[in-house]
């Protein structure tokens, strides 16, 4: 295999990796996780970033025997803690968490409560979830396609430099 095909290739995985890491880290990724309560593993995913268009809403599949609340306010603001109990939907818990103009950013704790009253913050911090207008899809594909060439290009580019290559 020739030497140009080769640095093609590992641009292509070194990008691909980046690309990976960033959606799997970046600030709009959801937190994720699990907390044992009661004999049950309960899985959780709180949001970090959503739409203007409407409410952003948090669920949880949990027992019945489980309850849960919901503490948000604005994000650096004084404001005071607004706490609302999860509503049951399903064999799910779902929190809600009202629209935000574009930017607007909410900090948000949620904390699950077993039949004995035992309580369960699923985060140490609260989460912020920042609100975005929606973007028309013609423009964010165009977008992303775009991103990942420049990003490709960019890798074949330092490896060039880096080989000490023309």
């Amino acid at each position: 295999m020739s030497r140009t095909i080769m640095i093609w290739i590992l641009a292509v995985v070194i990008t691909l990796a980046s690309v990976v890491y960033q959606r799997l880290t970046g600030p709009t990724h959801p937190v994720r996780g699990k907390i044992e309560m009661a004999g049950e593993t309960i899985k959780y995913k709180l949001l970090r970033s959503h739409d203007t268009s409407s409410d952003a809403e948090i669920e949880i599949k949990a027992s019945t025997e489980t309850f849960g609340e919901i503490k948000f306010r604005r994000y650096k603001s004084d404001d005071t803690w607004t706490i609302s109990p999860m509503t049951r939907r399903g064999g799910s818990l779902v929190a809600t968490i009202p629209k935000q103009p574009s930017a607007g950013k909410v900090m948000y704790q949620i904390t699950l409560i077993e039949q004995s009253g035992a309580r369960h913050d699923l985060t140490d911090e609260p989460v912020i979830i920042r609100f975005k207008d929606p973007v028309p899809h013609f423009i964010l594909f165009p977008h992303i396609f775009f991103m990942f060439i420049a990003m490709l290009l960019s890798t074949r580019t330092g490896i060039e430099a880096i080989a000490g290559r023309p």
